[in-house]
């Protein structure tokens, strides 16, 4: 005897599946039809979840967000030092980037930038609460040390999520081939030499 799923089972197959077709084509593969054949249900049962494609993917966003901002609060918790807690969020996003990687791919969509405004507004925000922990983090730094007491969180905040980015369209860009840990240690490292502060006696 089948087994008849629930209505929240059902939502999460069609998020799964958007996820998968995402990550192989951009958001534009991710159709109704397509979601449809994935799941094995009809469109007309994608339809009864979810009434416009529009939905599934800001359903996306926010499974997303749901499962990345926890992670990042968590890993930031168990760090000791400003500096340490900056270098374990770094290395959890990039770890949660390489195990998710329709992130990127809806991230540098055209849908996302030029034709979906809910869909932008949705990941703005997201991208919002990424910035306010590392904010968060840099300023206690420049508090207690080790950062610069001139320092521009919020700036800097910025600066480190762009670094993100550029690093993750040069991973894709390289078919997922580029260490992304490795190369993002490298990388925040340059980037540290501007955000410490400089040692008494030091040039």
């Amino acid at each position: 005897m089948r087994v008849r799923k629930s209505a929240g089972e059902r939502r999460e197959e069609i998020i799964a599946a958007a996820l998968v077709l995402i990550d192989r084509g951009g958001p534009a593969a991710a159709t109704t039809t397509a979601i449809a054949e994935r799941v094995g249900v009809s469109q007309a049962a994608i339809f009864r979840h979810f009434p416009k494609r529009e939905e599934i993917l800001l359903a996306v966003v926010d499974w997303i967000a749901a499962y990345v901002s926890p992670r990042l609060i968590s890993a930031a918790e168990r760090a000791g030092s400003p500096l340490e807690r900056l270098r374990v969020v770094l290395d959890t996003q990039l770890g949660i980037v390489r195990d998710t990687p329709a992130m990127p791919a809806l991230l540098f969509s055209r849908e996302l930038h030029n034709e979906n405004a809910r869909l932008r507004t949705a990941v703005y925000g997201h991208i919002g609460r990424i910035h306010d922990l590392l904010a968060e983090i840099l300023r206690s730094g420049t508090e207690r040390g080790p950062f610069r007491a001139d320092l521009d969180a919020d700036r800097a905040a910025f600066m480190i999520i762009g670094l993100l980015q550029g690093l993750v369209v040069r991973w894709s860009l390289s078919g997922r081939q580029l260490d992304l840990a490795d190369e993002g240690h490298r990388m925040f490292d340059m980037l540290l030499q501007g955000l410490l502060a400089k040692k008494e006696g030091g040039s």
